[in-house]
């Protein structure tokens, strides 16, 4: 199971929990996969001390040309356009994000961590490894849904906002329980070097006032999908063919 995915269960309430079991069993899709040329190169500017915006920009000329190339299917031409309208929005938002004035280091691909039962895979878009010895990690947070900018009036965009802060908060606790889980790995985890940045928001969420009562809902969470996961069925969805278009 996925941060992300355990982050929305947490939060969520018995039905739309369901959906978020059944997904993460059946998944047929790879939800970071998804904006994986942007995310590539967001990596690569991260970690160069310089930030040379090259890096990105070489990165929207091949989405351009592939969104303009006619052997390419519209789905992927329309995919390639999200992917240059999301690193636009990261170098509007970048200083919101909190990202440019820390050491960020390449994340390396850390084995799922197992929490009662439960392999919840943790992955870091950085570290952060300032030279005083202590370690920190961030993670981006990319996807639309829930997309404050997608509904009219305050009111509802504040509530798809809280919705996304909850589940950064809750990401920012795994983040910690990843760290925590490699012996002595790099540095002392510092629990004001976590963060999730997410460029929807246009915000740097850290840890939150109830840090340490997440983490034992975490805990509880990942309790009660241990005793889930095997009834989970697969529903009649999966088994629709693929479009060929697609």
């Amino acid at each position: 199971m996925s941060a992300t995915a355990l982050a929305e269960y947490l939060i969520l309430k018995a039905e739309p929990q369901a959906t978020v079991l059944h997904n993460s069993r059946y998944s047929q899709t790879n939800i970071r996969g998804a904006y994986a040329s942007a995310r590539s190169g967001f990596r690569r500017y991260g970690i160069d001390p310089l930030r040379a915006v090259a890096t990105l920009n070489k990165v929207k000329t091949r989405l351009t040309k592939k969104s303009l190339d006619p052997d390419v299917k519209p789905r992927a031409q329309a995919a390639a356009l999200r992917e240059i309208e999301l690193i636009d929005l990261y170098l509007m938002r970048e200083n919101a994000l909190g990202l440019r004035s820390l050491p960020l280091t390449k994340s390396p691909s850390f084995t799922p961590v197992k929490i009662q039962g439960v392999e919840v895979s943790i992955q870091p878009d950085f570290l952060v490894e300032p030279p005083d010895g202590r370690i920190g990690a961030a993670m981006l947070r990319v996807t639309k849904a829930p997309d404050p900018d997608a509904v009219r009036g305050p009111a509802k965009k504040e509530e798809r906002g809280d919705h996304r802060r909850e589940m950064a908060r809750y990401m920012v606790a795994m983040l910690e329980v990843l760290l925590n889980e490699q012996e002595a790995y790099r540095g002392r985890v510092d629990r004001d070097l976590i963060f999730v940045s997410d460029v929807r928001l246009g915000e740097k969420i850290g840890a939150g006032p109830d840090h340490t009562a997440r983490i034992g809902d975490i805990v509880s969470a990942c309790g009660q999908i241990a005793t889930l996961w095997n009834g989970v069925q697969p529903r009649p969805s999966i088994f629709k063919k693929p479009d060929p278009e697609e």
